[in-house]
């Protein structure tokens, strides 16, 4: 073959690989700016974190790469790559995840990966958008955070409002601690994958839940678990929860 020959197949070789890198890195732009939209989602719900992107063993990495139910950032292949490149401002992590699909007769294990970002709190957040150069998101972020917290604060005070009459109806009949705040998993705290049904912690707390116990800080507040029989005879559950119980 021709000297000019080769180098013609060599300019359409590079042009088509230019296309794909192109494509793929597009599509990585488009995951991740849609991500970054949807973080006022996560901030609203008082989450300090966010699936960007869920993983899959062959398509964004090797499943021979899997250890454990971990893989390395370098085992990332193509958009996912890509993509986790551009998270690096907030600290992504690779979290394993599995669910049951299908029926009972014919029921299968499908099972991933997510890459999650994560903030410590609204200014470390802003701190962090502003590192990537986007002045709309971060004024949107801004926004957002405003709106949440004025909301968060307007409902703390709604319920603090009430434990005047409550804490005095404790009093008056003898006891010396009242409720302040009725809580649920998925609500108004998170428990972690794994722990007891029966346990709740001040770092579960969700915002408005955290504002409350924050604000009871110097009544010795403690979480006590609280269950119930709901339903009828023929169709009862169990509902069960936690309260912020003051004291004095």
């Amino acid at each position: 073959m021709s000297a000019p020959h080769k180098a013609t197949l060599r300019e359409m070789t590079n042009a088509a690989i230019k296309n794909a890198q192109r494509e793929t890195d597009e599509k990585a732009k488009r995951i991740f700016d849609e991500a970054l939209r949807l973080l006022k989602v996560e901030v609203e719900a008082g989450r300090s974190f966010a699936t960007v992107m869920s993983l899959k063993a062959g398509n964004d990495f090797d499943a021979a790469a899997m250890r454990n139910h971990t893989i390395k950032p370098e085992d990332l292949q193509g958009v996912a790559a890509r993509i986790y490149n551009q998270c690096k401002v907030f600290e992504p992590t690779l979290e394993y995840w599995t669910r049951e699909e299908g029926c009972q007769r014919d029921s299968y294990t499908v099972e991933g990966f997510n890459l999650v970002i994560h903030w410590s709190d609204s200014d470390d957040l802003v701190r962090r958008v502003e590192q990537l150069g986007d002045s709309a998101l971060t004024a949107t972020i801004r926004r957002t955070i405003e709106l949440v917290d004025k909301a968060v604060t307007d409902k703390a005070m709604t319920i603090i409002a009430q434990l005047d009459a409550r804490a005095t109806s404790q009093a008056k009949s003898g006891k010396d601690w009242a409720i302040v705040m009725a809580l649920k998993n998925g609500v108004d705290f998170v428990r972690p994958a794994g722990a007891s049904s029966k346990s709740c912690k001040p770092e579960w707390l969700g915002p408005v839940a955290k504002a409350v116990w924050d604000a009871c800080a110097d009544l010795a507040p403690t979480l006590e678990y609280w269950s119930h029989d709901a339903g009828d005879w023929r169709d009862r559950w169990t509902e069960e929860g936690f309260n912020i119980v003051i004291h004095w």
